[in-house]
């Protein structure tokens, strides 16, 4: 058996028409003793992933069942008509080449952990199912699996009003990221003669978007662009 091609067919099929719903009952915690028949059989994903591996009893194995759940628990109430749509405009970008199973496996194991999963969920509800933009979608899931979990918490931590624009020295974990741009050098002419100003880093597009969406804050509306 194709063992990858087979997780790969199973996330997309879970993501298009599997039945969510389950998910309530076993939570963030994933070990094979609490998946029973019914589970297995409306989660397609959670069964191939038990089919594969026999049984979840290693380290790696849990990890990588908790990251799955926790990245689908919190899109379990969109209806599988809506997913399935929003997979399929996806797939329809002419500029993507590939499959969404295959490309959600990936952001999955690149987590560092369950937080980080249910991040990547909440990103991918808020600007794949509900917006469409599966391409701004993917360059925050970039920026996200660059940073630990703890910058990113840091950075979720920062007040509205401070957030959007921060010192270099504060910018100084996220340099390359994605979430700030690179501190432009300006100065201030006073008597004639020219002054440095401090160097400061605004936030980028994706940077506001991941503070407004994992904060739970509605992001603004963009202008249709091809970055989407």
């Amino acid at each position: 058996m194709d063992e990858n091609k087979s997780l790969s067919e199973s996330m997309q099929e879970t993501i298009e028409y599997g039945n969510l719903e389950f998910l309530g009952d076993i939570g963030e915690i994933m070990i094979d003793a609490t998946l029973n028949e019914g589970v297995l059989k409306e989660v397609p994903i959670l069964g191939t992933l038990v089919g594969i591996y026999k049984c979840i009893r290693n380290v790696y194995d849990v990890l990588f069942a908790k990251k799955l759940v926790a990245f689908l628990i919190p899109i379990k109430d969109v209806s599988p008509e809506k997913r399935g749509e929003a997979i399929r405009k996806w797939e329809e970008d002419k500029d993507y080449r590939g499959k969404v199973g295959d490309t959600l496996l990936g952001m999955i194991q690149r987590c560092d952990d369950a937080v980080k999963a249910k991040w990547l969920s909440m990103l991918f509800y808020e600007l794949v199912l509900i917006k469409g933009w599966s391409r701004l979608f993917m360059r925050a899931e970039k920026t996200l699996s660059s940073l630990s979990v703890m910058d990113v918490q840091a950075f979720l931590n920062m007040t509205k009003e401070h957030f959007h624009r921060i010192s270099e020295e504060e910018s100084e974990p996220y340099i390359g990221s994605g979430l700030y741009q690179s501190p432009k050098l300006t100065g201030t002419v006073i008597n004639g003669g020219l002054q440095m100003d401090d160097k400061y880093c605004d936030a980028t597009e994706v940077g506001h978007l991941i503070y407004n969406v994992l904060n739970d804050i509605p992001i603004p509306n963009f202008e249709q662009t091809e970055l989407f």
